[in-house]
């Protein structure tokens, strides 16, 4: 490291400048450029066997995953190629297509077979999955009974490893919404059967009255698995709304799941329960929807806008509060929720006009730090297109590009940004 004020000064304008838009609002400012830099670097960068490389630490100048192997963050992955899909959906980039297929199948081989244990449908509806004592020990003992799933059937449950353990609902349910965005873009058909395993799964973990089970072993709930299990079956019935079984399992989550995160919110489940609300009042028109994302977004102004660093990567928020605007900023909703509305516009183009300093520009060897102080690193040049973690960062990972590109792509579907219509 060295300090040279006048140099880091000079590198800090020019890449703003590489960045056409940067300071713009998010009205105004064409994200294109900066979400095919993503998925230009995606291309390039995608592994053999179909994995794209995690990220890396910069300032260590190591990989920045603890494990050498990027499967082992396979809910990473699954989302990376959702995120992907859904810019092919937007854009019609044609390069994207093949990293795309290369991803699917991978994530598929790394799909194991699930089917309801006998015992299963009677054992969810005792209401005993949700006694909030002894859980570990009901969880033992409904696992070795085998009365919580079977390892085979026509579901399939996405595993790092192979096993059930560790097969995340998340996960499969990300991988259900990346299929379903290809195969929407492309009319590509070879990967309905992985299409109807993963939605079975989500279907099987399903707990009525409740959200969706972490694991296939487990008997415990998670923020992010909900909000991704929700998500991927609003989006799969809004593509197929003759499937009985699906519908009925969202009427009953649609209501357990906004009275549950409208009592007790959570950040962890908050953009993606707001991208799900947003799909369920898109495919509906219900205004209960609508409701819950303006309680939602009030709750984001309140406690979350707070808590965020403006200097660091909040792509994830800004999926769902991109979301949020796109509902309430409709010409037909009252007017606390163009009040609330306008309020996450202004936090949301202060982050929009970011994102060009935390993208990893072309041929770029130094990183500014903070101050005078500024980073030589050379393999930067390799991870162009890649977003930081943050401003002062040095660090990029698959999660955080892709939660940037997805929150672009959301963006410009609202009308929220520039682009083609």
């Amino acid at each position: 490291m060295r300090l040279d004020s006048t140099r880091t000064a000079l590198a800090v304008l020019a890449g703003m400048l590489v960045a056409v838009g940067s300071a713009a609002p998010c009205g105004a400012a064409d994200l294109r450029p900066l979400m095919r830099g993503v998925a230009e670097h995606w291309r390039a960068a995608q592994l053999a066997d179909g994995a794209l490389p995690y990220g890396w630490d910069f300032m260590a100048d190591r990989d920045a995953g603890p494990s050498g192997d990027p499967w082992m963050y396979v809910v990473r992955q699954a989302g990376a190629f959702f995120f992907l899909a859904e810019y092919f959906d937007r854009t019609g980039d044609a390069d994207a297509r093949e990293p795309l297929v290369r991803g699917l199948r991978a994530i598929g081989a790394h799909s194991l077979p699930l089917g309801k244990a006998a015992a299963q449908g009677w054992v969810e509806h005792t209401g005993i999955l949700g006694l909030p004592v002894a859980r570990w020990k009901l969880r033992v003992t409904l696992d070795s009974a085998g009365w919580l799933y079977r390892p085979e059937g026509p579901a399939r449950v996405v595993s790092p490893d192979g096993r059930y353990s560790t097969a995340l609902t998340g996960a499969t349910a990300v991988a259900l919404l990346a299929e379903l965005a290809y195969a929407h873009a492309s009319g590509d058909e070879q990967f309905a059967g992985l299409r109807e395993g993963w939605k079975q799964a989500l279907v099987d973990l399903h707990v009525p009255g409740h959200g969706f089970r972490e694991t296939p072993a487990s008997i415990d709930e998670s923020d992010y698995s909900n909000g991704e299990a929700w998500l991927a079956l609003a989006r799969y019935a809004d593509r197929f709304p003759g499937d009985a079984r699906v519908q009925a399992t969202l009427a009953d989550t649609d209501a357990a799941l906004m009275a549950r995160y409208s009592a007790a919110p959570s950040i962890k489940f908050h953009h993606w329960g707001a991208r799900a609300a947003a799909q369920r009042f898109r495919t509906t028109g219900d205004a209960r929807y609508r409701t819950y994302l303006l309680a939602q977004g009030d709750v984001f102004l309140r406690r979350y806008a707070r808590q965020l660093a403006a200097d660091e990567n909040n792509c994830a928020a800004m999926e769902g509060i991109a979301s949020i605007v796109g509902v309430l900023a409709a010409a037909d909703a009252p007017d606390e929720a163009t009040t609330v509305a306008r309020d996450l516009r202004a936090w949301l183009d202060r982050e929009t006009a970011k994102l060009p300093r935390m993208q990893i520009q072309p041929g770029q060897t130094r990183l500014a730090l903070g101050g005078d102080a500024y980073l030589q690193a050379p393999r930067l040049a390799a991870y162009a297109g890649d977003f930081l973690e943050g401003v002062y960062r040095p660090a990029t990972r698959v999660d955080a590009s892709g939660h940037c590109l997805s929150a672009m792509v959301i963006m410009e579907r609202a009308g929220l940004a520039g682009g083609p219509g």
